[in-house]
């Protein structure tokens, strides 16, 4: 992988006549443009969106701004929390013409994603993401949402931010389990989409990627683009875009099932590529090979390819329950994310109890 020659990169995300800016740039955070829109907040109007531990962190940048603090972790992406981030808002005195910065991981970019785009009927707001997940893929492409009982991002919608700031010395405040959080995204990229990336990670550890910010820098840039690729040609999720789910289905089952508790969201969708790669050794997609490839570099990255403890064909049954109310179920079917081969995915309608028998078999052989 190419060292970082340049220490500031800009993309741009481009859907119609809209165009929005994602500066990934060490330092960002206290860059000028970002301090333009501190600045531009100055009549009240602008608040930050954060949880508890980032507030505790950053409380001397953040105390410039109204802030609303939320709980760390997945449990704050619930309608009720939602709900009362709203109140406060009103309470704050923000308007119609406010603007919103999320500053935090994905459950931060989601939950205050949702609320900007529904406040007054919606109001401006930016990403600041803080963790490498978010930086590489939650905080571009507008996918804003949270969560019911029933399953994960079930009410949400499609909502752009104005700019995305990625400042890769927030990661600095990451512990080794949340940078393998984030890599579970990174390896979604160079599996489904990219071979020659896949090639590249795979002579890479997880701490040569945290110790080494020269290496860091190249690969949240490459995931950007492809996120970018794949979303300037289906922002609404209608075709292409599916393939970005790769192994979340299963995944969010997984996270649900244990009530976002036990696995993060990256090792949840680390566990689904690796019941994805080996079905696709029994479909004749991979070959055996390929597939121990790719679940050797998933454990490479500290992360996990199947569940800790044996389970029953009950609690099999109940994991996979919350796949019926998955988002991406179309009537009696799924969307079925497979391989055309190592680093090139298709999707296809499969009918639900081929797919939830197939994923019940995997499960009950881990």
């Amino acid at each position: 992988m190419q060292k970082s020659e340049n220490e500031k990169t800009t993309l741009n995300l481009k859907l119609d006549n809209r165009s929005y800016p994602i500066h990934i740039e060490p330092g960002s955070i206290n860059s000028e443009s970002l301090r333009q829109l501190v600045q531009q907040s100055d009549a009240g109007n602008c608040v930050i969106i954060t949880d508890h531990h980032l507030y505790d962190i950053y409380s001397d940048w953040l105390k410039m701004l109204k802030v609303i603090v939320v709980k760390a972790g997945e449990s704050s992406k619930d309608i009720c929390v939602y709900e009362s981030v709203l109140e406060q808002m009103i309470k704050l005195g923000i308007s119609r013409t406010g603007t919103i910065i999320a500053f935090g991981g994905g459950v931060i970019g989601d939950l205050a994603g949702f609320v900007a785009a529904t406040y007054m009927r919606g109001i401006d707001f930016y990403q600041i993401p803080t963790s490498l997940l978010a930086m590489v893929d939650s905080s571009i492409g507008g996918k804003v949402a949270v969560n019911l009982s029933s399953g994960k991002n079930l009410v949400g919608t499609f909502y752009q931010p104005k700019a995305v700031y990625i400042d890769p010395l927030l990661l600095k405040t990451l512990d080794k389990r949340e940078w393998a959080n984030g890599m579970a995204e990174v390896l979604k990229y160079a599996i489904g989409f990219d071979r020659e990336f896949f090639d590249e990670l795979s002579k890479y550890t997880l701490t040569d990627i945290m110790a080494d910010e020269q290496l860091l820098i190249p690969i949240i840039a490459r995931c950007c683009k492809i996120k970018i690729d794949v979303v300037e040609q289906d922002e609404k999720d209608m075709g292409i875009r599916n393939l970005l789910n790769f192994g979340h289905t299963i995944g969010h089952a997984i996270e649900a099932h244990y009530n976002y508790e036990k696995y993060l969201h990256g090792e949840g969708i680390a566990i689904g590529m690796a019941i994805k790669a080996k079905l696709a050794v029994d479909s004749g997609l991979l070959n055996e090979a390929e597939m121990e490839r790719i679940l050797e570099v998933i454990s490479k990255y500290d992360l996990p390819i199947k569940l800790s403890d044996m389970m029953t064909k009950e609690e099999v049954d109940q994991l996979l329950s919350y796949i019926i109310h998955d988002k991406k179920r179309q009537v009696e079917e799924v969307e079925w994310i497979t391989f055309k081969k190592l680093g090139q995915l298709e999707s296809k309608p499969e009918k639900i109890e081929t797919f939830i028998e197939q994923i019940s078999k995997e499960l009950l052989k881990a």
